[in-house]
């Protein structure tokens, strides 16, 4: 399965709960960005600060689902519109995957949609760091995928050699953050085989590199968690109706 065969699968799912919610497809959703500012995140190495991914945010009957992308937009029209959007386009799976994530909160399918706010990225990374070490120890090698500095910080102090990071970003790629050489993206695949523990960025459902990494992954049998409240709805869908299990760490969302 590629992705834009799990992207056809959860849009026909979602159809499905559509219909037997009895939801009229010609209600109207509402979605505009926010940035880091918005959130007061305390440092400019938060990618929602220094950019290019902006945080979109739907509106459906009061509850709000939220995806990064790199191409954001403000979108009024109507839930069958959404649906049926070409889910090749970078801007519309933020849309997508925003309002799907607002769509599953409102039915109680999902509870954790909106991101964490000013120094919660920075708890985060603490309390991944506590649960990595109490559940697997200093011996295994994580790979960390996208560069979250409150996840890095932490995960560097304790596992130094046996974290490895890797982000898409030019400005970061190559670079050492917090004693971490931060390695290409491109080449995930390759850095799998090397760890034991997956980390990965929800940010990748959107940006379409996800199912690689997930499938190798899981083929490799390889422990794999997702991080960001862009995963809220797709991992929910995996999990229930695929033979994937992923766990979701993000605990300050809400």
């Amino acid at each position: 399965m590629s992705i834009l065969g799990i992207d056809e699968a959860i849009r026909h799912y979602t159809l499905s709960l559509i219909r037997d919610y009895r939801i009229n497809p010609y209600e109207r959703v509402y979605c505009h960005p926010k940035t880091g500012y918005d959130l007061g995140l305390p440092s400019e190495e938060y990618v929602l600060i220094r950019g290019p991914e902006i945080l979109l945010t739907c509106i459906y009957h009061g509850y709000i689902g939220q995806a990064f992308t790199v191409l954001p937009r403000e979108y009024r029209g109507r839930i069958i519109d959404v649906l049926n959007m070409d889910l090749k386009e970078i801007s519309n799976r933020g849309v997508f995957y925003a309002f799907l994530n607002a769509l599953f909160r409102s039915l109680g399918l999902v509870d954790k949609t909106m991101h964490c706010r000013s120094y919660e990225p920075v708890k985060c990374g603490v309390k991944l760091a506590s649960y990595i070490l109490a559940k697997y120890g200093v011996g295994k090698r994580v790979l960390h995928i996208g560069y979250q500095p409150g996840h890095v910080e932490y995960l560097a102090y304790f596992l130094r050699d046996n974290l490895l990071v890797t982000d898409l970003r030019n400005d970061t790629v190559w670079r050492s953050r917090y004693g971490r050489l931060v390695y290409d993206g491109l080449f995930n695949e390759n850095y799998i085989g090397a760890s034991d523990i997956i980390l990965v960025t929800a940010s990748s459902i959107v940006n379409k590199s996800f199912w690689n990494i997930i499938s190798r992954a899981y083929i490799m049998d390889k422990k794999i968690y997702l991080y960001g409240v862009s995963a809220s709805a797709i991992a929910y869908f995996i999990n229930k109706h695929t033979l994937f299990k992923i766990n979701v760490f993000c605990p300050y969302a809400k």
